[in-house]
Order: structure tokens, then sequence, then C-alpha cells
């Protein structure tokens, strides 16, 4: 059903799913008392927006060009599509954004990203996000978190049938070179009119079915209320890290970038004038197979198709332990091939920080606060969180605004604690209240006093991996002993501590682990191993999430600024550094169940990654944007 405005263009429109019927009011039907009666009427509105195509690799809604070309509003059954472009329509917008008492429902934080971008307004803390609320009652990634899926699991299938009335839409109309591949949905994005009917029906429902998605969520979280209120504390604190965004240092990561796009290619051309093909190509692994055979040096990991494995690890490891046998020259070409390796994931690394800056010089990662079952974070755009401590060179591409330096600080052994509190392990608890170092104890008790180094890294391999759910083999492949010796260090391990034992076999049997605060994850039957990780690892992750609560909420003068895995990044004021140091760790210092908690906080300085004197780029003036998140 349609309704038309007195020059013919449809005021409105009707879909009905069920016993369910929706009305979708578009631009051309704007009435801005008969908006403003239905946005006072709703308590909490749906929110979703239409925008152009992003690049996931690109500063998304922070690039240039990028713009939201419809904004709707909605109820569980009835949407207003509003048009920014026109001046009343983006008038009654901003007002509706804008105001201190309005709550929104969006899937995702792409909306509230996207109405900052344009609209500059933050409206992080009066979100509620339906797509986290599906992750607490599911973990499990697997499980279909999108709002297509999730309505259609608990309403109906009206928004997807909206979605491929849509695409069909945007294949008839895209023109000819905009048909390939995906081609056809960025055009549609960008271009399809916005007074195409698919289109506008599209965009209603999108917001009518995040509005009605809610209640139909809720009604599932009754065990773990609390939860919900804390995951979109944290969101909200996330997206407004996204928002400010981190100083990309352009100039040291330019040069950097140089640099080792320099060792790569010298590292290349020796390989190439040595053998004459690159040092990427497949007929490396054919030429080194000969020369190991020559070497006399067999049983090397291979493909399943028989090739010789030339991963860096395979390299590393044949490098230490065929170092005698190796002739000059062909050592000469695996190191070459080992500088390959490693700049070029260096190189991918700091192309992908100069494709993610805006305009200004910032970077905005993307933050998921509920990636993994266990409720770890993941960061993408990119992804900050592999970015190792012991090479700092990438992480130093990145600073704090100008005044400002850069904190961090990180548990200590935060899992082994959680496991002793949770298990109650009288041995481990005791070797954690000693306060010395819990590898060197569990070797110790392992091994006797005169533990060798082999044999402490065993333990602690051990440690986690008892913990995860790891066997001998595993252990075995991560040490490099053999499967038997794995197997005797493992029951070493479970004399030790039996009661960790004990407990981590107990959950096994579990269909739902369910974690001291409350949160709850599906098992998979054909892991049962796997329940102690995720007790652990979720429990950890919740001290983490309770830690930084307590800090933000004392102290807002200093910045969230990163999380990765157990440390916390903040920004503060120089000069207020030393006394927002001892408070962040103060805040991570805790006891859980009797077991002392221990954090360790320090000032790193201007830049995330310190360098050796020696190595540390000129100091630069930074760019910053003027950007501010609520």
């Amino acid at each position: 059903m349609t309704t038309t405005t007195r020059t013919g263009l449809p005021a409105s429109y009707m879909r009905r799913h069920g016993e369910h019927t929706m009305t979708v009011h578009t631009p051309a039907g704007f009435d801005p008392h008969a908006f403003a009666a239905f946005a006072a009427s709703e308590e909490v509105l749906g929110l979703d927006v239409e925008t152009s195509a992003i690049d996931d690799k690109s500063a998304r809604q922070f690039a240039p060009g990028f713009t939201v070309r419809l904004v709707q509003f909605a109820g569980p059954a009835e949407a207003w599509v509003l048009d920014p472009t026109d001046p009343a329509q983006h008038a009654a917008i901003c007002a509706t954004l804008a105001d201190p008492a309005r709550r929104f429902v969006t899937h995702t934080n792409y909306d509230p990203l996207a109405v900052w971008a344009v609209f500059g307004i933050a409206i992080g803390q009066r979100v509620i996000d339906t797509h986290l609320i599906s992750k607490l009652i599911d973990p499990d990634e697997r499980a279909g978190h999108g709002l297509k899926e999730l309505t259609a699991r608990h309403l109906d299938n009206g928004l997807r049938d909206a979605e491929a009335a849509l695409h069909a839409r945007m294949r008839a109309t895209a023109p000819t070179g905009h048909r390939a591949g995906n081609a056809w949905l960025t055009w549609g994005w960008n271009h399809l009119p916005t007074d195409d009917e698919a289109y506008l029906v599209y965009a209603g429902l999108d917001a009518i079915y995040a509005r009605r998605l809610l209640p139909a969520l809720l009604a599932h979280c009754r065990a773990f209320t609390h939860l919900v209120r804390m995951e979109q504390w944290l969101a909200a604190r996330a997206t407004a890290i996204t928002i400010r965004g981190l100083q990309l240092d352009r100039p040291y990561t330019t040069r950097l970038l140089a640099e080792i796009q320099g060792e790569h290619a010298a590292a290349n051309a020796r390989i190439t004038a040595a053998l004459g093909f690159p040092g990427a190509s497949p007929r490396f692994a054919a030429w080194l197979d000969t020369q190991l055979t020559t070497a006399h040096i067999t049983d090397l990991p291979r493909t399943p198709t028989g090739r010789l494995q030339i991963t860096a690890d395979a390299l590393t490891a044949l490098t230490e332990h065929h170092s005698a046998a190796l002739p000059a020259s062909v050592a000469e070409l695996i190191t070459a091939r080992l500088v390959m390796a490693g700049t070029s994931n260096l190189i991918a690394n700091l192309k992908s920080f100069l494709k993610a800056a805006d305009p200004a010089g910032r970077v905005h990662p993307q933050i998921n606060t509920l990636r993994a079952k266990t409720a770890r974070m993941s960061i993408t755009g990119p992804a900050l969180q592999t970015l190792k401590k012991h090479d700092p060179r990438l992480r130093r591409c990145f600073a704090a605004d100008p005044g400002h330096v850069l904190i961090s600080c990180d548990f200590s052994q935060v899992e082994v604690r959680v496991a002793a509190a949770l298990s109650d392990d009288p041995t481990l608890k005791q070797v954690i209240a000693s306060g010395t170092d819990i590898h060197d104890a569990t070797a110790a008790l392992m091994y006797g006093p005169g533990f060798t180094s082999a044999q402490r890294t065993l333990s602690k391999r051990c440690t986690f991996g008892t913990l995860y759910g790891g066997g001998a083999g595993a252990l075995a492949e991560q040490t490099g002993v053999t499967t038997d010796v794995a197997r005797q260090v493992i029951a070493r391990w479970r004399t030790t501590y039996p009661a960790v034992i004990a407990y981590t076999a107990q959950l096994a049997t579990a269909k739902t682990v369910v974690t001291p605060s409350g949160r709850h994850i599906s098992a998979d039957p054909a892991r049962g191993y796997a329940n102690g990780n995720y007790m652990v690892q979720s429990t950890a992750r919740d001290l983490l999430l309770a830690a930084v609560y307590t800090f933000a909420t004392r102290h807002p003068q200093a910045k969230l600024w990163l999380f990765v895995h157990d440390e916390v990044i903040i920004q503060a004021p120089a000069g207020d550094a030393e006394r927002l140091r001892t408070a962040l760790q103060e805040a991570m210092t805790t006891t859980f169940r009797g077991v002392p908690i221990l954090a360790d906080a320090e000032i790193l300085g201007t830049h995330w990654g310190h360098l050796p004197e020696a190595t540390t780029a000129p100091t630069v003036h930074l760019a910053t944007a003027d950007q501010r998140a609520a």
C-alpha cells in the first residue's frame, strides 16, 4: 500500500509480514509536526543510516567523500526516512540526535560513527546495540549475529525480503561496467536514487526491525542484565576511541616504510642474482630441497603435496638446528628469504596504517569488544593488537596528542592467577602468595631447584597448554621436544597441581560455562576440554572490564586510548601522568577469591613504541583533528 503527496510523490509505503503491519514515511512526505509528535511518543527510537559505500581498509566513515544519504528513526511499527540534504529534514535529524534525553537502538556501532563523522553529534552513551546483546546471548561467532539473521530468527523474514528487493534493484539499475562481482553493490550504495521505493522501504525497515528486535533479545538476558549494561558502557567507550582516533606519526611511518622496502628489495635482489628468479618464486622451495638433500638434511616439514615448507618458522628452525651442515652460500640465501618474510609483514602493516589515516593523520581503529567466545576484544582497520612489544618499530608509528603522554598497564600472569582462584588449588595459590615468579616456582616443583632454562620454558608452556586444553602433541610442536617427553612434562604438571586438573575435568562435562560474572558460554560437545579456557579467559577479561570501569569513572580527564589483550593504554596530560599512572595501576590491582591480581603501569611517553636511543626518529610536530567524543 502506498500513499502519495500533492505532487504525486509517494508519502509512505506500507508492508505487512505475518500479523505485523509497518509504515515507512518517505522524505517526500515529511511533515515536521507529524514527525515531532512521532518522536515524542517513542521512548527509544530505532536508528539506522544509509551511507555511501566504504572501503574497510581506508579511514571508513572518516574518509574524504563519506556521506550519509538517508537517516531513519523508527518505532516498532513506523519509520521516518529523512533526507539530510533538505534543510528542514536536516534540522529535524540534528535536533533528534542531539537531544540528551533521547535513546536509540542500533545494530553495531556503524551508525553512531556515521552520525559523528557527518553531523558531529556523539550518541555513543545513548545507544543500545542489539549486536552486542546478541553476542551476550550466544557468543559463538557461528551463531549468526547479523541483523537480517537475527530478525529472521526472532521476528520474521520481512527485512530479508526488503534486502533481496533492494539488491535486485541495484543489479537491475547498475550501468554497464558496474555489474561484475560486487561492483553493482558499491554503485548502488553510492548512486541508487534516494527516492527509489526499494531503497526507502529497506532503509525504513532496517530501523523498525532494529527497534523490534530489542525486546525480543532482552527477554533472553534476564540472568545477566548487569552484563548488558556493562558491555554497552564499554562499547560506547570503544566507539569514543574510534571517533577520537590515534595520531599517526606520518613522517616516521613513511620513512620506516621506505627503509623496510629497501631491505626487502635488497634481500630479493640477492636471491635473484644468485638463482635467476625472485625469492617469492615457488622455485625457491624446489631449489632449497635439492640443496638440503645434497647436504644430507632430511625429515623436514612438507606441505600436503610434498613440497618443502619454506615458512618463516620452518626456515628459522632449519638454520637453528642444521647450521653446521648448511653450506655458507645456502645459509646466506635462506637468511635473505627470512628477511623477505619478515619485511613483508612490516610493509603490509605500514601501508595499512597510512591507508587507514584520515586527512588529519588520525587512524580510527574498529574495536570489537565482544569478538571471541570468551569476550576478548579484537581490533581491525588496522589490526593493532597484532603489533608485538618485542619489535617496537610498528607501535612507534602511533603517538599521543600534543601535551599528552601514553600510559600502559598490564595484568601480571592474570590467567594463571584466575585459574588458581577458580580451582582453589592449594599449591598454586601458595606459589602465588609467595611472590616468586610463577613459572620459576612451577619449574622448581616439577624438576627441583636446579631446573634449567629449557625446563622452565617447558613448564611455562605446559601451564598455559593445560589451562587451554592442549595435549602432548601441541606441547611438543611448541617446544620442539618429542611427544614422549611432552607427555612426561604434562604428567609432572598434573601431579604438581591436581586441583586445577580436577577443576578443568569437571568443567569439560558442562553444556554451558557460566562464569563468576554470569556470562554464559555454550560448550562445543566435541571440545569439552576447551571449557577451562573459556572460563579462565572470560573471567580475566571481566576483571579487566571492572578495572577499566573503576578507573574511567573516577578519572574522566584521562582518555582510554586502546585495549591490547590484557593491557590498557590511556592518554593523559603530561603534567598529570604520574598521578594517573598510579591511579590506573591501583584500579587494576585487586583480588579475586582471595588470590592477588597484580598489574604494572608505566609511562610510555609521547609514542606507543619506544625505540633504542640510537634509532629513535627525530621529534616531529604532529597535526591533530579537532575531534572530541562524549
